[in-house]
């Protein structure tokens, strides 16, 4: 084979000893030698064609040819021999740079009939070949050792051996000598290139435990955080069922006429489900994100209106608490962003910011700066200390909430500001000291204002007198509470458990609109059950509800392409969604 796949040698790294290693080098220098090597025995052979008969150089040119290749057709093949070990495999190697140090050794026979400059000649053409060598097999004791005196022995046995007319005796013992430096200085020099290759072989041992570890803690983190997604889509679902029954009734009671004790009591009622569902909506945001079915829809914002909405959502809240709630900047600009993730980050940072001050108040501001603007949102709470503001932007992590009061949420709120920004683009910028804190999110000008999203008109819904609800859902306890929701609302409902009962139910009761919870029983799902309602009704309006926050389960009712709502629905937002699909 010609080469070694860099894929072979990356995968192999790990599984090589350090006798495989040095394999591995000799073949992938076995590449680069021979070229060279041919060359130069080429030069050597024409040049003592010069002084003798050309069928001996040309017989011993022939005879290096053949050894060098096919010392390089085998190293080359023994890094995939898996037959062999690496110990046999390297000696192998050193029968064969021996064989071949023993047939270019044999150069020196030429010594006797050619003049003193041609031996000299010789001398460097083998001296040469020894270096290469060396670093071929990154100084392998068992190889350059037996290799070295063979090539080099031989020529200083022939400088002092052989009679030269012009060269004295003590010059050519002298010559000896300086060779026996030379070979020991050789071997000296092999001892240090294999400490180094020594070394560099711990240093990439380690980096590959090192990676191997890496990899581990990658691999453990990632499963903990797959296993964490599946606990709180599975946590969010089983306790969004009850709740959702019980945001129904809630809703029903309130619909229903009472005296201002019991009316006082189902309002309250009522504010602790809203609360409980707010905080499984930031569950929900977090699967979300994760599962990647939030997509961006960006347009021109008139920001005055968006921070308008948030004062007046917040001021309420700021007051009971005594603080001031200000805003400042605004100048009629348009901002190019998606308006609902714009307005959640906000509305996080800004709730976030009331939460934490127990005194002074909390400040919107708008600064340009250059083509974008600067909205921050600054508090005068206690501050975040510099070793914790990374820290703050991690899930159901909070500061100074030892106790979890559930005022303060889940942590989550700036988890969520964090993968939104990160959606969107834009920057996001803490700055805290003892006093204060200030976020910061910096939005691009919009260079093509066209139609700001909050002047577009919505269009009014019809009547729901005649509106007929068929809902699916496999417990029983949703099923009644939607049926009385919704007949409280004014709609003619139906309700069925499964697909198959849906389809019975259909037959005397034509629906204007299907509600189907997302999983039913076993197999069956809303999204079947829909498409089998479509099959007689292909433009039947309908809405998925459903409890589960898995992030493949998010994918699957947006690749469905229908409007998925989340256990618990508020009353007044699923009357409104109801309308808003039968009016399409």
């Amino acid at each position: 084979m010609s080469h070694l796949p860099i894929e072979l040698r990356e995968r192999d790294a790990e599984l090589r000893s350090q006798q495989g290693e040095l394999v591995l080098l000799m073949a992938q220098q076995a590449r680069r030698i021979p070229l060279q090597r041919y060359l130069t025995s080429v030069l050597m052979a024409a040049l003592l064609c010069y002084y003798m008969s050309p069928l001996l150089p040309l017989l011993w040119l022939g005879v290096v040819v053949a050894a060098v290749a096919w010392r390089t057709h085998v190293l080359l093949r023994l890094p995939e021999d898996r037959t062999s070990s690496d110990h046999s495999k390297l000696r192998r190697a050193s029968n064969l740079f021996l064989l071949t140090g023993v047939v270019q050794a044999l150069v020196v026979l030429f010594f006797p009939v050619v003049p003193v400059l041609i031996g000299a000649i010789v001398t460097i053409y083998i001296v040469g070949v020894c270096s290469a060598t060396i670093q071929a097999t990154a100084g392998y004791r068992r190889i350059c050792l037996p290799y070295v005196l063979t090539m080099m022995v031989p020529v200083g046995v022939v400088w002092t051996l052989t009679p030269v007319a012009d060269v004295a005796v003590s010059e050519r013992l002298l010559f000896a000598g300086l060779i026996l430096i030379y070979i020991t200085t050789m071997l000296s020099h092999a001892r240090g290139v294999s400490g180094v290759f020594m070394e560099s072989y711990d240093i990439r041992q380690q980096r590959v435990d090192l990676n191997r570890k890496l990899r581990s803690a990658l691999g453990n983190a990632e499963t903990a955080n797959r296993a964490k997604t599946r606990f709180l889509a599975s946590a969010s679902h089983d306790l969004r069922q009850p709740i959702h029954a019980l945001s129904l009734f809630s809703g029903s009671l309130l619909l229903r006429p009472m005296d201002t004790r019991t009316a006082a009591i189902a309002e309250q009622i009522d504010k602790a489900v809203k609360s409980l569902a707010g905080q499984l909506d930031a569950l929900l945001d977090i699967s979300r994100l994760d599962a990647g079915v939030i997509e961006r829809s960006i347009s021109s914002v008139d920001l005055p209106i968006l921070l308008s909405q948030l004062m007046d959502e917040f001021q309420p809240q700021a007051e009971r608490k005594g603080l001031r709630l200000t805003l400042q900047g605004l100048d009629g600009s348009l901002v190019r962003t998606d308006p609902m993730l714009l307005q959640r980050i906000l509305r996080n940072l800004v709730s976030n910011a009331i939460k934490y001050t127990e005194q002074g108040g909390v400040h919107l501001s708008v600064e340009p700066l250059g083509d974008k603007l600067r909205i921050s949102v600054a508090d005068t709470g206690p501050g975040i200390p510099e070793s914790e503001q990374e820290r703050v932007f991690e899930e159901f992590y909070q500061l100074n909430n030892p106790e979890r009061d559930r005022s303060k949420g889940l942590g989550l709120g700036l988890a969520i500001v964090r993968r939104l920004t990160e959606l969107l683009d834009i920057g996001l910028k803490l700055a805290s000291s003892p006093g204060g804190s200030r976020f910061s999110v910096d939005i691009p000008v919009t260079r093509n204002p066209g139609v700001p999203v909050a002047d577009q008109a919505v269009p009014a819904g019809p009547l729901w007198r005649h509106v007929q609800v068929l809902v699916i859902d496999d417990e029983e306890a949703i099923r009644l509470g939607m049926q009385t929701l919704l007949e409280e609302m004014g709609f003619t409902v139906e309700t069925a458990a499964s697909t198959d009962a849906a389809i019975d139910k259909a037959l005397g009761f034509t629906p204007s609109i299907v509600l189907a919870d997302f999983r039913l029983r076993g197999d069956d799902n809303g999204i079947r059950t829909i498409r089998a309602l479509r099959q007689t009704w292909p433009e039947l309006p309908a809405l998925l509800i459903s409890g589960d926050t898995a992030p493949d389960r998010l994918r699957e009712a947006r690749d469905a392409g229908v409007e998925l709502l989340h256990k618990p629905v508020n009353a007044m937002m699923l009357r409104e969604s109801i309308l808003k699909a039968v009016n399409e």
